[in-house]
């Protein structure tokens, strides 16, 4: 188990080790829920299709999950 601190400003910081299993970035959004004494944290799917990194590094068009527009 992992802990973090809250700053005086309320904020968190989520180690990498979490960030890097989310494939969270700089700007993507996550939704909190409160569930009890726990607080889940959940990423957000994109709406858009964006660029990552592939295996060897190249940028990969992603397309967005769920039913299309």
């Amino acid at each position: 188990m992992h802990s973090a601190t809250i700053s005086t400003k309320g904020q968190l910081v989520i180690p990498t080790r979490f960030r890097k299993a989310l494939h969270l970035q700089a700007g993507d959004k996550v939704s909190l829920t409160l569930e009890g004494d726990k607080l889940l944290l959940q990423r957000e799917q994109p709406r858009h299709a964006r660029l990552i990194r592939g295996k060897f590094g190249r940028p990969v068009l992603v397309a967005p999950q769920g039913p299309r527009p």
